[in-house]
């Protein structure tokens, strides 16, 4: 897929919540995203996508996937673009694992650093926050540069 706009911005695995102004894709056909296809082959040409944006989708790959996911992300940014990532952690594996079905791993932010290693910059940390000031996440957060 080629882009003639001035900024083009993914939101990939973005289910029925696509983020504004983001262009959604996701595997599931019932999802409502722009483009069905999967986040291991982007369906971009090599440096065509600005920025992307990713939430709670690397806990459905194992750790050879999500190799090829940021592989994907470095392959379609272009020099000097973002990516964000929100990768969930919960509490322990056997937790993570029976929320949904579909979850494959449970990563640390060392194993996701590793997977990184190839972007200008990256920063990726394990924060733990309260959602709605009574239930507590843990969460990996990422941001990239190509």
């Amino acid at each position: 897929m080629v882009f003639n706009d001035s900024k083009v911005k993914l939101d990939i695995g973005c289910g029925k919540n696509k983020l504004k102004g983001y262009v959604g894709v996701d595997i599931d056909p019932d999802s409502g995203a722009d483009i069905i296809a999967s986040a291991l082959a982007l369906p971009f040409e090599d440096e065509s996508v600005d920025e992307i944006y990713s939430a709670h989708l690397v806990e459905h790959f194992n750790p050879d996937e999500a190799q090829k996911f940021f592989d994907e992300i470095y392959r379609v940014l272009k020099r000097k673009g973002t990516a964000v990532l929100k990768i969930d952690r919960d509490w322990s594996k056997k937790r993570l694992l029976k929320k949904d079905a579909t979850h494959k791993y449970r990563f640390t932010a060392d194993e996701i650093k590793l997977m990184v290693g190839k972007f200008s910059a990256a920063e990726v940390k394990n924060r733990i926050y309260f959602f709605n000031f009574y239930t507590p996440r843990n969460k990996i957060f990422v941001s990239l540069k190509k």
